[in-house]
């Protein structure tokens, strides 16, 4: 094999792989594809999941808590050596030494009283008492079954009020999960035409400078014949310095925007990205009132303004009830016996009974209660009148956004028409310059007009499909398919 034939296998070698590699690098999106992306691999989905999983736990805490409970509890044998003071039948004090041990364990069940707010248990257990004198003696204490109540009266009920706050708050929750996804389609969408825009600047930079240096060219041919006057060779060569630095300024544009989109999709540095310009805007004819209601029965903002409200009441419930009179009934039944015996421990079982109520009455504290229940009023009513006055701004707000959509479709046509006729008026202008038809200052004018209508159509697209986002994270709608948007999170 001759040495010119190795080497071309070589670089035949090392360009199939460097093609392949620069393959693997290289992604062309569409702002779909992004958005799909971006609910994938970004930092920000993880972020919503991790907190709806977090809501998730904290829900099955709660319904953990209305379930019975089973503990098993006790003392591990333990070792006390002691002198204690005796005092005697003529009332003298005499000291004696004691060396003891005691080991217990129980078991209960134990259930939260859902209406009332109180706690219903049954436990088992057993004790042994150890006496280390010259003869060691062991005391037994069984505890076979024993039923407890323990139930307040006129008191703050928190675990009821649990039950109204802690579901609403996991549909809140859900909801909003879908509203961050909604959220990050919104953002991935901004990035998206900032990164196409910031795109698109560096490409009309880079022909500007290609166009005015060869019109620099021609200007200067076009001077030394003197068939132009100097101020406009020098006009020529200000545009061309200036469209150099427009190029250097595009690209560090587009270097800070190309970083911010592969950080939101979660996409490494080292992969070369190309977006491309979406073809269309889809015509959507979206009724102002079914957004409304759309928005009213998905979006999180309403079971947030009755949250706020329930634990306005909660709150004034709970200074109100403080703040009166209140008791406590605890009572138990069951049985106990006693034995220096284990084996005759569960024989012949006495009846164990207990009962107490305690009771707190409020005579006089400086007015301490009444200040409380009149602050939560208060701050009841001015809940009320806030949720009132956020409801009548969320519901403008959808309307608003409603409307402003309607517009947008036929600013997009209108701005696409206006892009093709500044395209083509340049065109012509350029071969009007060629042939001495125009002068320079008419060429540049059709030249930047070219450029801002460029810019313009794709500042009407970003306005179109940022409304059309913001407009699905509202109503958590998908006006395409006609269905509520429902996401799977990762549980």
């Amino acid at each position: 094999m001759s040495k010119r034939f190795l080497s071309f296998l070589i670089i035949f070698a090392v360009t199939l792989i460097t093609t392949q590699v620069q393959g693997q690098n290289s992604r062309t999106l569409t702002l779909e594809q992004s958005i799909e992306i971006a609910k994938d691999n970004s930092p920000l989905a993880r972020a919503a999941n991790f907190s709806l999983v977090s809501a998730k736990w904290r829900y099955k805490s709660f319904r953990a808590d209305l379930l019975p409970s089973l503990t098993l509890g006790g003392d591990a044998p333990n070792y006390n050596k002691s002198i204690f003071s005796n005092v005697q039948d003529d009332g003298t004090v005499t000291f004696s030494s004691r060396t003891q041990s005691e080991a217990s364990v129980d078991l209960t069940v134990q259930q939260n009283i859902l209406p009332t707010g109180g706690n219903l248990s049954l436990s088992s257990g057993i004790t042994r008492l150890g006496i280390f004198q010259s003869e060691n003696t062991y005391l037994w204490q069984s505890t076979p079954l024993v039923a407890s109540l323990r139930q307040p009266l006129f008191q703050y009920n928190s675990l009821k009020w649990r039950n109204r706050i802690e579901p609403l708050r996991y549909q809140i929750a859900q909801k909003q999960y879908v509203e961050d996804m909604e959220d990050l389609a919104f953002n991935t969408t901004q990035s998206f035409f900032d990164f196409l825009l910031a795109k698109i600047n560096v490409e009309v930079a880079e022909f500007n400078v290609t166009v005015n240096d060869s019109v620099y060219n021609i200007s200067k041919g076009r001077y030394q014949v003197g068939s132009i006057a100097e101020n406009d060779l020098l006009q020529t060569e200000l545009a061309l310095r200036n469209a150099e630095t427009s190029l250097t300024t595009a690209r560090l544009n587009f270097q800070r925007a190309e970083e911010n989109f592969k950080a939101l999709l979660g996409i490494p540095d080292e992969t070369v990205i190309e977006v491309l310009v979406p073809e269309d805007a889809p015509e959507l004819n979206i009724d102002v009132e079914k957004a409304l209601t759309l928005a009213q029965e998905n979006n999180s903002t309403s079971l947030e303004f009755e949250l706020s409200e329930i634990q306005a009441n909660q709150a004034y419930d709970q200074a109100r009830k403080d703040a009166g009179f209140s008791a406590t009934i605890q009572a138990s039944y069951g049985l106990n016996q006693t034995s220096d015996d284990f084996s005759d421990l569960y024989e012949n079982a006495q009846n164990r009974q207990f009962f107490t109520l305690g009771f707190e009455i409020p005579i006089f504290n400086w007015g301490k209660n009444n200040a409380e229940i009149q602050s939560a009023r208060n701050q009841q009513v001015s809940t009320a009148n806030t949720i009132a006055y956020q409801k009548l701004q969320f519901d403008l707000n959808v309307r608003s956004t409603v409307r402003e959509f309607s517009q947008l479709q036929s600013q997009v046509e209108l701005a696409e028409q206006s892009d093709e006729i500044a395209d083509r008026r340049y065109d012509v202008a350029q071969n009007r310059y060629l042939i001495g038809k125009i002068d320079i200052t008419n060429l540049f004018i059709a030249q930047n007009e070219k450029d801002s209508a460029r810019r313009s159509y794709i500042q009407a697209l970003r306005n179109y499909w940022t409304g059309y986002y913001n407009l699905r994270r509202l109503t958590l709608y998908d006006f395409e398919q006609g269905a509520p948007i429902t996401i799977d999170a990762d549980m």
